[in-house]
């Protein structure tokens, strides 16, 4: 596993196309939690 993650974080294409999709995803994930100005969930 750990031979795997070296692997990976090795990869510079792999390491440029996360940087470069990594804010957009980012983008989506506070559009997709935030509800009237508020981010995150609601507790009940």
């Amino acid at each position: 596993m750990i031979n795997h993650l070296v692997e990976i974080f090795n990869d510079s294409e792999l390491i440029d196309k996360i940087k470069t999709r990594l804010p957009y995803l980012f983008q989506i994930a506070e559009m997709e939690s935030s509800r009237a100005g508020k981010v995150g969930m609601e507790l009940i």
